[in-house]
């Protein structure tokens, strides 16, 4: 099958995307900045489950958490988008870096939805804290489940319109990101002495934080 019927089947998220410009940035921020909510939200409840013996500290970890999920989610679409407008412009892409932003934070509502499913799921319904990825296979479905997949194929749509580049060439710009992530999990892992025991999220990738 040719690229163009690849991406023809495509045509109903061209769209879509297609009507999102540089005067849609406020709403991919507002997309981001909801979503970097939730997270921290989920982060500051979840982390709450983890008795601490030094007295005062248990607030301060809560803290920290939800801080560190609101920057780690807008450091994410800033970088990422960053990192999609140079691997665009290297192939020969041309494209406006804003509307990289607005796209790119459209593209990102499946991982809204993950953060809101991650909130009903741990704190509501009370279901016990799961740590960070600490196998190969454990940061493998970190990085490719059910919404991150979907945000990636939105993502490389988003970049196909914005530079005018092929199909392929737009999929392996998405993706450059996730493989900068996976290459940075699987180094620290190897530093790593040791790590603690955690639940897989599985393909729906409901662990927190991730």
């Amino acid at each position: 099958m040719t690229d163009k019927q690849h991406t023809g089947r495509l045509a109903p998220i061209k769209a879509w995307l297609g009507g999102v410009t540089e005067k849609s940035l406020r709403n991919a921020l507002v997309i981001i900045l909801v979503t970097a909510a939730l997270s921290a939200a989920t982060a500051y409840t979840t982390v709450g489950n983890i008795e601490v013996p030094i007295a005062g500290a248990g607030d301060m970890i809560k803290n920290a958490s939800a801080v560190i999920a609101v920057v780690g989610t807008l450091l994410g679409w800033v970088l990422s988008t960053v990192i999609y407008h140079g691997g665009a412009r290297l192939l020969g892409g041309k494209g406006s870096l804003n509307r990289m932003f607005a796209l790119s934070g459209y593209a990102s509502l499946p991982i809204l939805g993950q953060q809101i499913l991650r909130f009903v799921y741990y704190p509501v319904l009370g279901q016990p804290m799961s740590t960070a990825a600490t196998t190969g296979l454990d940061l493998f479905f970190d990085a490719f489940n059910v919404f991150t997949v979907v945000t990636l194929i939105l993502t490389g749509v988003a970049v196909m319109i914005n530079y005018g580049l092929s199909g392929r060439r737009s999929a392996l710009i998405a993706l450059l990101p996730t493989f900068i992530v996976i290459a940075l999990g699987l180094v620290t892992m190897a530093m790593a002495s040791s790590a603690p025991t955690q639940t897989n999220g599985g393909i729906f990738g409901l662990r927190p934080g991730g």
